[in-house]
């Protein structure tokens, strides 16, 4: 047999598969087009329970970094931060009036602050692989994979979801004290906020527990999309090795 039987076998060879494997690729992105609805449709709740979240540490933030309460109201104590804020806070210190925008205290007055960062939920996205995409131009179905912010607009994206506490915007809140009408209202809002992440909670294990199944199907679809996109550059280089092994010119056919 000659060489360019066996390359036109091995040809052959590569167009049946590209004949067979764009219906179980098409199988594997119609499963995952299927199991995206209800992946979104659970990220859906998720967002909506995650703006009520965003709600409450904004009116929290508003209690705590209240600036017009009277110098009675400002303690001095670190301590108390964590214990008005709980987790909520990072960054705690102390600093003195004039270095605060708070009225009615004296320059030298020490206050206790800390940071309290807005909660973000993201998906967990690898664009090579979504809906829509299916880029099998490389070797990597990964490349650029990374978390993005989740909204309405992109609901039942990525192959996971999270809520990423304190990871959002930051602003200053006090370590207030008695007689300060704020600090009751803080911690009424505070076991709000710990209530809405424990029921998030249970949106975000189901999105991501249904959008990890629609995933695996991307990942075969890209699997199978690649092995044609690879299969046809194949066939292209082997039809160019016979058009070489047939020139006259190079001592050919062989």
């Amino acid at each position: 047999m000659s060489v360019i039987v066996g390359i036109n076998s091995n040809i052959q060879a590569l167009r049946d598969q590209n004949a067979e494997l764009p219906t179980f690729r098409d199988r594997a992105t119609a499963q995952a087009d299927k199991l995206e609805v209800p992946g979104a449709a659970m990220d859906n709740l998720a967002i909506t329970e995650f703006n009520e979240i965003i709600g409450i540490q904004n009116h929290i933030i508003a209690a705590g970094g209240a600036v017009g309460l009277g110098s009675t109201c400002y303690s001095d104590s670190t301590a108390l931060i964590t214990t008005r804020y709980g987790d909520l806070v990072t960054g705690i210190g102390t600093t003195t009036g004039d270095k605060t925008a708070i009225t009615g205290i004296g320059s030298t007055q020490t206050v206790a602050f800390g940071t309290l960062s807005l909660d973000v939920l993201e998906a967990h996205r690898m664009p090579k692989v979504e809906s829509g995409t299916l880029d099998t131009s490389t070797d990597n179905p990964f490349a650029g994979q990374g978390f993005v912010t989740l909204t309405t607009g992109n609901a039942g994206i990525g192959n996971s979801t999270r809520l990423n506490r304190g990871a959002g915007a930051g602003s200053t809140v006090f370590a207030l004290v008695n007689p300060c009408n704020n600090v009751s209202g803080i911690a009424t809002l505070r076991t709000a906020y710990d209530d809405l992440v424990t029921g998030i909670a249970t949106f975000i294990s189901a999105a991501t527990l249904v959008k990890e199944e629609k995933n695996q199907n991307r990942l075969i679809a890209w699997s199978l999309g690649r092995k044609i996109a690879s299969n046809t550059a194949g066939i292209t280089s082997a039809e160019s090795v016979i058009d070489t092994l047939e020139d006259p010119g190079l001592g050919g056919p062989f």
